[in-house]
């Protein structure tokens, strides 16, 4: 398999007939609105992508999910004409079909577990998460006898153990941060240390044990970090929030069995080559980029809010939710300059609030300036897309994370719908696993959540906790399962385990004390 890499996630797969290429982002306006930047750039290998792809007979183009550093529209009109069929995963919002059937693509949409043949020798498997504001997919590709492993963003940590017999050849699996928490949110700069380290060993720890598990010849990190030249440069440079670098998987990975395989842009894949590792940028870099690179951000209106849009486009999204109950949730404020508006999502109402915000106990508020809003204002704007601007702050309280407030706020309208029902609708199925504190079983629900990840092969640490494999969040079981984050549980309940001659029973515990 020849592999020559383009930068971030993006991989051009061949086997000198046929080629599949991964998530192409080449540009020089970066995502989100000018906010995240490949690094290294790689917006002058275009022509060199062009030229690569001329040479094969086909070639089919995956996209892994709708995010811009994944799916770069520009980038795909200058390769269109050239693939063969776009390949994506079959997901409940057809964004991502719609978008790329309008850009005259042809196209097929995969089902979870489905394999599509690309030619006699070769094929690719799709696993898909598709649950809340969370939609993304890991490709297995077979190719000229190997087998390449591209999870790029997905948390899909929880399923690799259909691998864990396969010859694995390839790994390739985002290893730093992609999120606004804690780097947006109101709170001490210590508190936002110890959130990000925690996040940070829980990203390496989950591609620790993924690689433990699957045993690939080779690991390749990709699909981060970005960087940030037209933000506070701190979100770049500063060690102590969760955007990692390569030296710190190096270092954290560095007795494990797998090599680690650092491509830079524009690399092929040789074994007998050695790779330096990517260097972070510098201040130097970042200035230098700022005045050769386009921010579209400041192409956003930012003198006046188009307050009425905003308000439909909020209604929009409670009337998608009206006849959907879910348990309590804070109020969620919307703060500019000189006003802003408060949204009850539990009446389902949205007003206007002229003059400055003061807010008590239970409240979501997300602070910006009228660009921000104005993003979201626009109908032809994703509300995820605008969130990953990371040009908002966040303010809570209390401080724990709330399924709900986030679903609304991070969804899209188009599947907002969606992501609440399938959340209400995650498996209530229990297991059994054992506390080390206190050696006494305990019945927990089996599925996260969060995202419904399933934690029948997790076993409780020392303390008593049960981390989720794929956003490492922590569920105490000597408090009732409770996860300490958030106002979420896995209901955990002490059970006794009798054995008889031929079969154990689980019998409830209950402290509840019943009449004779």
């Amino acid at each position: 398999m020849k592999i020559k890499f383009y930068g971030h996630n993006c991989y051009l797969l061949s086997d000198g007939d046929i080629g599949l290429l991964i998530d192409p982002w080449l540009n020089h306006r970066g995502a989100f609105w000018g906010s995240w930047f490949q690094w290294p750039l790689n917006h002058h290998l275009l022509p060199d992508l062009q030229n690569e792809i001329k040479d094969l007979r086909e070639v089919f183009l995956y996209i892994s999910h709708e995010h811009g550093d994944h799916f770069d529209i520009s980038t795909i009109e200058n390769i269109g004409p050239l693939i063969t069929k776009c390949i994506i995963p079959d997901y409940n919002d057809k964004y991502l079909k719609n978008t790329v059937q309008g850009l005259g693509l042809s196209f097929v949409e995969i089902g979870d577990n489905e394999t599509y043949k690309l030619s006699n020798n070769a094929d690719i498997k799709i696993l898909k998460v598709d649950t809340g504001v969370n939609h993304d997919s890991t490709a297995i590709i077979r190719l000229a006898g190997e087998l390449f492993v591209n999870q790029n963003d997905c948390k899909i940590f929880d399923r690799l153990a259909l691998l864990k017999d396969v010859d694995v050849d390839y790994y390739s699996v985002q290893f730093s941060g992609a999120t606004a928490h804690p780097v947006c949110f109101k709170m001490n700069s210590s508190e936002k240390v110890r959130i990000s380290k925690r996040k940070k060993l829980s990203k390496l720890t989950a591609i620790r044990d993924a690689i433990e598990l699957i045993q690939p010849k080779y690991y390749l990190p990709s699909a981060g970090p970005a960087v940030f030249p037209f933000l506070d440069h701190s979100f770049t440079l500063d060690e102590d929030n969760i955007f990692i670098h390569q030296e710190t998987v190096a270092k954290f990975l560095r007795n494990g069995s797998s090599k680690l395989i650092s491509l830079h842009p524009g690399d092929i894949f040789d074994p007998e080559e050695n790779y330096p590792l990517i260097e972070r940028a510098t201040v130097d870099s970042l200035e230098l980029m700022e005045s050769s690179l386009v921010c579209d951000w400041y192409n956003v209106e930012g003198s006046t809010i188009d307050v009425e849009n905003l308000l439909t486009q909020v209604r929009e999204r409670l009337l998608q939710i009206k006849d959907i109950a879910f348990e309590e949730c804070p109020m969620i404020f919307f703060d500019w300059e000189d006003g802003g508006l408060l949204i009850d999502l539990n009446r389902k109402l949205v007003k206007i609030i002229n003059g400055p915000i003061s807010v008590e106990d239970n409240y979501m508020r997300v602070s910006a300036c009228k660009r921000y809003f104005n993003l979201l204002a626009d109908s032809g704007n994703r509300w995820q897309e605008v969130y990953l601007t990371l040009r908002a702050t966040y303010d809570r309280s209390p401080i724990t994370f709330n399924t709900f407030v986030n679903l609304f706020l991070f969804s899209d309208v188009s599947n907002i719908r969606s992501g609440f029902l399938t959340t209400l609708s995650i498996a209530d199925e229990r297991m059994t696993v054992v506390n080390p504190v206190d050696g006494k079983n305990y019945e927990v629900n089996r599925y996260c959540p969060h995202n419904g990840a399933d934690l029948s092969s997790v076993e409780a640490d020392s303390n008593g906790r049960i981390r989720c494999p794929r956003h490492g969040w922590l569920f105490d079981i000597n408090n009732g399962g409770r996860c300490v984050s958030a106002e979420v549980s896995l209901d955990a309940k002490e059970i006794e385990v009798v054995t008889t001659l031929c079969e154990t029973i689980s019998v409830r515990l209950t402290r509840v004390h019943h009449d004779s």
